[in-house]
């Protein structure tokens, strides 16, 4: 039996079964444990027993706390990866969403230049460029909605994804702002 009793975090609670000690495990506890028969003995009786040292058993349970500490850091690292991620990507939405701003006020400008031309100046002949340019405007508003729909559209997205973490619990991507 004494091959099959490992240290651990105990599963449950539990009393030292070293007939001196009874001494309570609680859950998480570390102890040498046998999964089987559910018996658990503390690392002071551990070492009365000449199973390890209780030096050697401290140590042991640091490395394993450490390992744990590492394991729960490496899935925290994930998380605030993920969630830093969707942040640049929410960034990279708004900024392109201010220019979208910048390129509205160009066009306006552009189309009332053109305008104002054609009502003063336009012979004809210019007339008909003029007419061109127009509608190369006319083009550029067209991209310029589309983009703004799909910038809309990521946004969404990116706003689902958040709540969905915050329904799992995870920090929200304000907490990386």
């Amino acid at each position: 039996m004494v091959d099959e009793i490992k240290l651990v975090r105990v599963p449950i609670d539990a009393h030292c079964a070293d007939s001196g000690c009874k001494r309570l495990l609680p859950f998480g506890s570390w102890a040498y444990y046998h999964a089987d028969s559910e018996v658990a003995i503390c690392p002071d009786c551990g070492a009365k027993r000449g199973w390890s040292s209780k030096e050697r058993a401290n140590e042991i349970i640091k490395k394993m706390e450490l390992r744990e500490d590492i394991k729960a850091l490496k899935k925290q690292r994930k998380i605030e990866a993920d969630g830093l991620f969707l942040l640049r990507e929410k960034i990279d939405l708004h900024r392109l969403g201010e220019r979208d701003l910048e390129l509205e006020k160009q066009i306006v400008e552009t189309t009332t230049l053109v305008q104002d031309y054609l009502r003063n100046c336009a012979g004809p002949e210019e007339k008909e460029v003029l007419q061109k340019v127009r509608d190369v405007i006319q083009e550029t508003q067209d991209l310029q909605k589309e983009v703004r729909t799909h910038v809309q559209s990521r946004l969404f997205l990116l706003e689902r994804t958040e709540q969905k973490r915050k329904r799992k619990g995870l920090a929200p991507m304000e907490a990386f702002e």
